[in-house]
């Protein structure tokens, strides 16, 4: 009986031995299992994050909003929106915002836009994902909102694209125009001959007239930039007058162009001389652009880029009269400055203002006397608001004069009215163009200019 029982606890023993090596093992081998699978999902996760990282720096700079109607029969339309993008550290130095340029940078520019707004357009009525009203192009169009830029952008992607508003009409003698072009282009990426953006004037009636060819016409002239190089076609019929230059500009360098820069693009034809700026620099000064016997009669824009992840965005153009002789409008008594700018929604004066402030300020020490600098804004908005922002604006102007420029502090009062005085419509571009003003009061010539503000908005007799 004993003997039975000792068998019977060795077998229990080596069974319970057995199991307990097997389940040993079969721990062991989860374990290694579930090791080998965190390894995998690990590394599955790496490469999506990196494929991630890899595609959204590819797409684009920047994280837009587009509005794209909806493919199914509802009318209704949705919002599309990007995530914002992931980048490797070694691109986000690029990002860091060095500030506007100093006042005294642009001490040798010289174009003033004219005091007339004739054309503007800065797309706010448009909607996102569609063609801009009054506008036409040689391929389709999308306007969108780019994060960190205010408004909305006119999308320029791959290919060859000619584009224009067809409300511009026939070029006068004399004009200005300005309008702001986003760089979302790697310069350190090669583009085989393409990252390109012009101007077109020509002899055309119509610009919509060959739209995609911008050598179209008998006599025509396309200037800007070609990569890192500024631009210049000039062909006329008579082709010794011909030109071509392609020559590099250190702006658009790759040690000194960041993806995501932003270019103001001015332009001023005087009667057959022509004058482009990129920024403060004068790019082309054509003294004979066109035959006096065929003057420039329409406009266009074309854009050419080589690769798939590069874009410009084109936005808040304004085109205007020829420069103002500001020293006969402060002699007359109120200079509208239309050529003093400022940063969106905000009182910082953009550099692009020296050449107009300088002139004031020159007026005001060769003549003396006192002077009020007066804020006014469009309807858009909160109306205290406004009225704070045209206080702020025409303060900074002030101490811009003084600070900047040497005119006597006693000479300068400064005074914000908001959107009380429209002296244009503000249901168009045009008119809330020259509503977001500031005047310059020659207070010996205009003592009372806010009466005169009152009758010429609400007629005699009105407070």
């Amino acid at each position: 009986m004993k003997r039975y029982v000792f068998f019977l606890l060795l077998f229990i023993g080596m069974g319970f031995l057995s199991d307990f090596g097997l389940r040993a093992q079969f721990i062991k081998d989860l374990k290694k299992r579930a090791e080998e699978a965190a390894k995998r999902t690990v590394e599955r996760k790496t490469e999506e994050k990196t494929e991630q990282t890899t595609e959204q720096a590819i797409d684009s700079l920047f994280s837009i909003r587009v509005k794209k109607k909806n493919p199914e029969s509802n009318p209704e339309e949705v919002w599309e929106e990007n995530a914002d993008p992931v980048f490797p550290e070694d691109m986000e130095e690029s990002f860091d915002d060095p500030g506007p340029k100093s006042l005294q940078a642009y001490s040798k520019f010289d174009f003033i836009l004219g005091s007339d707004i004739l054309y503007a357009s800065d797309f706010s009525g448009d909607a996102l994902g569609d063609m801009p009203e009054g506008w036409v192009s040689s391929i389709v169009l999308e306007l969108v909102e780019i994060n960190g830029f205010e408004g909305k952008w006119i999308q320029l992607g791959k290919g060859e694209n000619s584009f224009t508003p067809i409300d511009l009409g026939e070029l006068p003698e004399n004009f200005t125009l300005e309008f702001d072009l986003i760089l979302d282009v790697d310069a350190q990426k090669f583009a085989p001959g393409t990252r390109q953006f012009l101007v077109v004037l020509n002899d055309l009636e119509s610009p919509t007239i060959q739209l995609g060819n911008r050598r179209a016409g008998n006599h025509l002239v396309n200037m800007g930039f070609n990569a890192d190089h500024k631009n210049l076609e000039k062909r006329w019929k008579d082709s010794q007058y011909n030109e071509f230059v392609n020559t590099p500009i250190p702006m658009l360098s790759k040690e000194n162009l960041e993806r995501g820069d932003v270019i103001r693009v001015s332009l001023w034809k005087n009667k057959n001389r022509v004058r482009l700026y990129l920024d403060e620099e004068k790019v082309f000064d054509i003294v004979q652009a066109q035959p006096d016997h065929s003057p420039f009669r329409s406009l266009k824009f074309y854009s050419n880029n080589a690769n798939e992840d590069e874009f410009f965005y084109f936005s808040n153009l304004r085109f205007a009269d020829a420069p103002p002789i500001i020293k006969n409008k402060l002699a007359e008594g109120v200079f509208e400055a239309t050529g003093i700018y400022f940063d969106p929604g905000s009182a910082v004066i953009r550099p692009e203002s020296y050449p107009t402030l300088k002139q004031i300020a020159d007026f005001i020490q060769a003549n003396g006397g006192s002077f009020s600098i007066a804020g006014h804004t469009d309807t858009t908005g909160d109306k205290e608001q406004n009225r704070l922002l045209s206080e702020q604006r025409a303060s900074a102007v002030r101490k811009a004069l003084v600070k900047e420029f040497g005119v006597d502090t006693n000479q300068l009062a400064s005074r914000g009215y908001g959107q009380r005085y429209p002296l244009y419509p503000n249901d168009t571009p045009e008119g809330r163009a020259k509503n977001r003003r500031v005047d310059i009061i020659n207070l010996q010539v205009v003592p009372d200019y806010e009466e005169q503000l009152m009758v010429k908005v609400f007629g005699e007799g009105r407070n």
